[in-house]
């Protein structure tokens, strides 16, 4: 018992797979990034630089006045040009470890000159995911460092599923996190936080449209006590192989949801995430099986 437990324990988080869930998740959160960060151009002075109102997270000693004094608008434009470059290069996978790793250090310094203000949880799961991709073989095919290596961008190599599983378990554990809390806080022991959420600093056109049709507080009380069950759910849902697919679908509805009436989009994201849940091997068996029929 003891040998056949170990085993299952060094294939879950050790053995070598092929990398294609980790590239296929690169490219979809390195376009996502891209598209996050992009949308903050107009505003990169009073974000990123001494225009802006800014107060960074350390206090001013000697080393943080050096390294998070806020810069001059010129500069603060130029940093996040090269921050936008290894974006780039992380996407399509030009020394894709050095991209992660450079884009991973240029966003936690954007975090702790500014971003941490807003207190948003996406931010960290972000920033963490950047780390992570920095230190795994996410490059190691639909690259152009296998592009360089082998000449063709289909070609791969290998990989430790390590850097997979800790995605996928922060993935998790962020969802499991997020629905404890709901069942806990006093506020959200009755649907009348969605109905307010509905119509407050957060709320869409379509979701004033629901709001008018001045439906029951049984309803929003049903659809509060549906999204805590989803959300304490959905991260053994997302593991499971016979209802996964089921789950990916619930969890792409949700977020799509939440996007629509709450204007809450970042955490699309997730979306193209939950390949991370896959087995590498049957990821790659359907990458195959598509070429295939090109």
């Amino acid at each position: 018992m003891p040998e056949t437990f170990f085993h299952h324990w060094d294939r879950w988080w050790t053995r070598t797979v092929p990398p294609h869930a980790l590239a296929l998740f690169r490219i979809a959160f390195g376009l996502f990034l891209l598209l996050y960060f992009g949308m903050q151009i107009p505003h990169i002075a009073m974000l990123y630089s001494r225009e802006g109102l800014l107060i960074p997270a350390f206090t001013p000693d000697r080393l943080h006045t050096v390294i998070f004094t806020p810069p001059p608008a010129w500069a603060a434009h130029i940093l996040f040009a090269v921050f936008t470059l290894f974006l780039i290069s992380f996407t399509v996978g030009l020394c894709t470890r050095v991209s992660a790793g450079v884009s991973f250090i240029l966003y936690f310094y954007y975090w702790i000159l500014s971003l941490f203000q807003f207190g948003a949880s996406f931010d960290r799961l972000f920033i963490f995911s950047l780390l992570v991709m920095a230190f795994s073989g996410c490059g190691e095919t639909l690259s152009v460092d296998v592009k360089l290596r082998h000449g063709k961008w289909t070609a791969w190599e290998p990989v430790s599923i390590l850097p997979q599983r800790i995605l996928s378990l922060q993935i998790a554990v962020t969802y499991f996190g997020v629905g404890w809390q709901k069942l806990l806080l006093p506020a959200w022991q009755s649907g009348t936080i969605l109905s307010y959420g509905f119509i407050g600093l957060w709320g869409t056109a379509p979701a004033y449209s629901l709001v008018r049709l001045n439906l029951p507080l049984w309803f929003y009380d049903a659809l509060n006590w549906l999204i805590k069950a989803f959300e304490i759910s959905l991260p053994f849902g997302l593991w499971s192989r016979r209802y996964q697919k089921w789950f990916f679908l619930g969890g792409a509805i949700f977020h799509i949801l939440i996007a629509v009436l709450l204007a809450i989009w970042w955490f699309l994201a997730l979306i193209p995430a939950y390949i991370l849940f896959v087995e590498p091997e049957e990821v790659l068996r359907r990458f195959e099986k598509i070429k295939g029929h090109f």
